[in-house]
């Protein structure tokens, strides 16, 4: 029987979008999480970020987008220390081995979650360089092409309960 997942965690510079540009089929993906009843929680909402050609709008303009486009109101918490994670969890009443983080980042999204004991997906978008799975440990639960290709393996691989 296939494990339940109750919450997902989602790195959204990289995985969702690049710059200013979202990544194909992110949205809908998304929104297919939503509307299993999965929760929106966001890392952290910066409104900006410097780039070397200049500031570049950060991931609270994306959190507040996405609020408005999917009707949900997201929660935010600090970016994955394992307390950070395990805050996020305890908010939802969730234990780690219920929930997954998505993420473009080898060592601090998906390492770091799964030191705090989460399921971790590796999307290769974003900051994403070939090999970055192999340079961390533990090795990432599952390396998906993009946030689509990672939300269909959740939703084929395991439950996710309410």
């Amino acid at each position: 029987m296939a494990k339940k997942i109750r919450a997902i965690l989602v790195d959204l510079s990289g995985t969702l979008h690049v710059d200013d540009t979202v990544i194909p089929g992110s949205i809908e993906a998304l929104k297919k999480i939503l509307l299993e009843g999965a929760p929106l929680i966001a890392i952290h909402r910066a409104r900006y970020y410097k780039r070397s050609d200049g500031l570049a709008l950060g991931p609270g303009a994306f959190v507040a987008a996405l609020e408005y486009s999917t009707g949900c109101k997201s929660e935010a918490v600090g970016k994955p220390e394992a307390s950070f994670f395990h805050s996020a969890l305890e908010d939802l009443g969730c234990s780690a081995t219920e929930a997954v983080m998505i993420g473009d980042d080898a060592r601090d999204d998906v390492c770091g979650a799964m030191n705090a004991g989460l399921h971790g997906i590796l999307v290769k978008t974003g900051k994403y360089r070939p090999g970055d799975e192999s340079t961390v440990n533990p090795k990432p639960s599952y390396v998906a092409e993009n946030f689509a290709q990672a939300v269909d393996h959740i939703l084929s691989t395991w439950l996710i309960s309410e």
